[in-house]
């Protein structure tokens, strides 16, 4: 312990070391929160009522801030419920506030009455954060600094759009890594639609001319999702999809009989049945593809339609890439021969209980049987995100060295049985799935993606000491999150020489997994092994920095309203650890900093959502202030590489320095700073 000072923070000239835990997909609803907290007091006892009324009266005398102060003293944890308008002086002072009631009520014995009564209000009202919180992390959380985090929308660089786009894994890894604001590519493809360098991109053009040119097809790929920023848009927007479309039929006039389209069905990112059903689309995502193509005369180009979990499983399930990668080069799935059909295989599989992503293989025969990718067409991928695309790539280029890697990585032995040799794509994706894939099969990306400079990861060895090392800790599912996304879009070798990572295997067809869809029959995932993996990485003290994913929340959270208590039982393991974890950190003079990369789980629905989530600074002794701004209470994601910079004793001036060479153009409110005084 000894180098810290009173404040928790490295004394001068001195190292820390620190903990960064993310818990995917764990966010809180403000307005449930505000909802649930008025019936947790209309159902109190009479004495427990009038003890609260007393210490808020006593606590804050304004009739207005009582009554404020009276709701949030109910609530498992306070900052949920603080105004956003609050400033950072403002909120400290009604935090200070909250805590003396709750010690009043802490000695009256009745803290025990409202926790009963928040929970059953909470099982009412399917609100897991309340139903499944525990008790001793809420109060870990209450006594040091937790500030709600903006997780969504121009935060987390995506398009200005309202709805906001919703938060992400991808995303909220590479914030949460950033110094500052990291852009991310939707937001590029847009730009370059809305300034008409979309239907100009070389790639794309040479891989569609050069098919043409040799009498071959063009097929393409692309996920039923993001028409709004609130119904997905987390692997790709359907701008993109409407501007690929104008390219391919109007401005190069190509015949919709040499175009075959994969569509992808969601219900993960986007409502569960979105395919069918879908607030203000009428016929939901199927309804609206079906007037795209009618609009130049190519409904015939679908030719393949399969839920999410077969074709975009990025934990390298062979029995998923196989069905998909047949699909579309045999024909092989459920042959229908129209979108009516189409739509009663997802409305069958809807009532078997089944959500978008697990649709069956579908294979649309228009008069000459299934159609079929042949060598020597086209592919275009325009799914934007990379982690899962990265599988379907490789396969269709027949890149086996990387399938085998990787599935190798995570327990898996591929036989390729199933795989051809002779395809021959002109491929072209329209984000950068993996740099291996230009490098050594030729594939185009038509927006290149590069990588962010102001990471701190990518720093590392700048800003620390030859000794120094840092260690990345995560589950299979999400190996690239705490990997190439959270060192701002870096493969290992492009990053530190310092660093290690340790990833382990995610559960799969031995456990009963065999698609993400699968992840409830074990919710708790693999939490309590990273944290025992990451317990004894502090007990070495070897690492000045750890960071570790917590993918439950998120992974099982997908899985509601179907699958309530086992995302249930994913909150309530994955908090547990989080209480247990940090008494290792703190016994191991280790800061803990706990966030999370979106919210997800705090909605009763298989979506990411637009709502906050908390960062919580747990210092290795004493305690930390907010930091003194103006403002109001709130932090961002790219806030926590700051932080955690502060808690181990990193320069400001060399952070200083760095951003200054590399912000660019990013306005103010798009730099991060530190969350602690």
């Amino acid at each position: 312990m000894n180098g810290y000072s009173s404040n928790g923070l490295p004394e001068g000239g001195s190292k820390g070391r620190a903990l960064l835990v993310v818990t995917d997909g764990l966010g809180f609803d403000p307005d449930t929160v505000m909802r649930l907290s008025s019936r947790v007091i209309d159902e109190l006892s009479p004495r427990t009522r009038r003890s609260l009324l007393d210490l808020a009266l006593e606590a804050s005398p304004g009739s207005y801030e009582m009554l404020a102060i009276t709701r949030l003293a109910v609530l498992p944890i306070t900052a949920e419920g603080l105004n956003p308008s609050l400033t950072w002086e403002k909120a400290d002072e009604t935090l200070r506030r909250v805590r003396f009631i709750r010690d009043g009520l802490r000695e009256r014995r009745q803290l025990a009455e409202i926790g009963s009564i928040r929970r059953r209000v909470a099982l009412e009202n399917r609100y897991i954060p309340w139903f499944a919180e525990d008790p001793t992390w809420s109060e870990i959380v209450n006594l040091n600094l937790t500030v709600p985090t903006q997780a969504s929308g121009v935060w987390v660089g995506y398009e200005d759009v309202d709805p906001p786009v919703q938060g992400n894994s991808e995303t909220g890894h590479q914030q949460i890594g950033n110094l500052a604001l990291a852009p991310q590519i939707p937001l590029q493809i847009t730009q370059s639609i809305t300034d008409g360098s979309f239907f100009e991109n070389r790639m794309m053009l040479e891989a569609i001319e050069g098919a043409l040119a040799a009498g071959n097809n063009i097929n393409f790929s692309f996920l039923l999702s993001g028409i709004r920023g609130s119904d997905g848009r987390v692997h790709s927007a359907w701008n993109h999809l409407e501007a690929f479309c104008e390219l391919m039929f109007d401005r190069l006039g190509i015949s919709p009989d040499r175009v075959r389209m994969q569509a992808i069905l969601d219900g993960r990112d986007a409502p569960a049945r979105g395919s069918m059903e879908i607030e203000g689309v009428e016929g939901g995502y199927l309804g609206e593809l079906e007037r795209l193509l009618k609009r130049y005369d190519a409904v015939e180009s679908l030719a393949w339609v399969i839920g999410r979990s077969l074709s975009m499983d990025r934990d390298y399930r062979e029995e998923n890439a196989r069905c998909d990668y047949l699909l579309m080069t045999e024909g092989e799935g459920e042959v229908v021969t129209s979108f009516d059909d189409v739509r009663a295989i997802a409305s069958a599989a809807h009532d078997d209980g089944l959500t978008d992503a697990d649709v069956p293989a579908i294979a649309l025969d228009h008069g000459d049987g299934a159609l079929k990718i042949e060598p020597g067409d086209a592919f275009i991928n325009l799914n934007f995100r990379s982690d899962r695309q990265r599988s379907k790539t490789a396969s269709l280029v027949g890149a086996r060295e990387y399938l085998d890697r990787e599935a190798k990585s995570r327990g898996r032995d591929w036989r390729f049985d199933w795989m051809q040799d002779d395809l021959n794509l002109r491929m072209c994706t329209m984000a950068e799935y993996d740099a291996e894939f230009e490098a050594r099969y030729g594939v185009k990306v038509a927006f290149p993606i590069t990588p962010h400079q102001l990471n701190l990861f990518s720093h590392w060895d700048r800003l620390t000491d030859d000794d120094d090392l840092y260690l990345l800790v995560a589950e299979s599912v999400k190996a690239s999150h705490m990997g190439y996304f959270v060192r701002g879009r870096r493969e290992a070798e492009q990053g530190s020489k310092r660093e290690d990572r340790w990833v382990v295997p995610s559960d799969g067809a031995n456990e009963g997994v065999h698609s993400d869809s699968d992840f409830y029959v074990r919710a708790v995932m693999k939490t309590r092994e990273i944290a025992q993996l990451v317990s004894e990485a502090m007990g070495t003290g070897a690492y000045r920095l750890i960071a570790c994913n917590l993918a439950a929340p998120d992974m099982v959270g997908h899985l509601l309203p179907t699958r309530f208590d086992a995302a249930a039982e994913a909150y309530r393991a994955t908090v547990a650890t989080l209480a247990e974890l940090s008494g290792v950190a703190r016994a191991n003079g280790y800061s803990m900093v706990v966030t999370s990369d979106h919210g997800n789980i705090e909605n009763d629905a298989p979506t990411h959502t637009v709502n906050p989530v908390l960062t919580t600074v747990l210092p290795a002794m004493g305690s930390v202030e907010p930091r003194d701004l103006e403002g109001a209470y709130s932090a961002k994601l790219f806030d926590i590489s700051h932080t955690l910079a502060q808690l181990i004793g990193i320069d400001a001036r060399e952070i200083a320095e760095i951003v200054g060479v590399f912000r660019g153009g990013l306005r103010e409110e798009f730099m991060g700073k530190s969350i602690i005084r």
